[in-house]
């Protein structure tokens, strides 16, 4: 019966290779790292990335927004009407890799409309959709990408007529 020892020994150089390489890989990476100029004052974003800091917008006026990686998501607020209305929502993609998404939430955070793109193959694609808007509620826009995209994007809500 071999020794813990000789079965070491008798390892393919490959292994022994990849173990070395996998080493100096982590030491490179633990050495570097804390030397990079931002490394001791990163700072995560997260304006505009939850309902109670959403940036409040016109109605017909387009909004210019990016996402800027793939966990990134934009959060704008509609201001109550007065009545009832039809309310539009366009999402202009500005970047062929992006897949938008949006939702539009109600005061207490229901859903009201999701809508995505339902044809994956084809990025960089617009996103049109409308709700009825009850009077004296806020609603909430979220703008997101799919599958890890980003990109620039234009926004526009607007009071449909019928």
């Amino acid at each position: 019966m071999a020794s813990t020892f000789e079965r070491i020994r008798s390892w393919d150089i490959r292994i022994w290779a990849a173990i070395g390489a996998s080493l100096l890989l982590i030491v490179g990476v633990m050495w570097t790292v804390p030397f990079t100029p931002d490394a001791t004052n990163f700072t995560y974003e997260t304006r505009r990335r939850e309902l109670a800091s959403a940036r409040p917008i016109q109605l017909d006026q387009a909004v210019n927004g990016q996402l800027v990686d793939g966990s990134d998501t934009d959060f704008y607020s509609v201001a109550p009407m007065q009545s009832s209305v039809r309310m539009a929502v366009h999402l202009a993609n500005g970047s062929q890799k992006l897949i938008p998404a949006l939702r539009v939430y109600d005061t207490s955070q229901n859903i009201v409309v999701e809508k995505s793109k339902e044809n994956l193959q084809h990025p960089g694609s617009d996103i049109d959709c409308t709700f009825l808007a009850d009077s004296n509620r806020t609603y909430y826009v979220q703008v997101s990408g799919q599958r890890n995209t980003s990109g620039p994007y234009t926004l526009t809500v607007a009071v449909r007529t019928p």
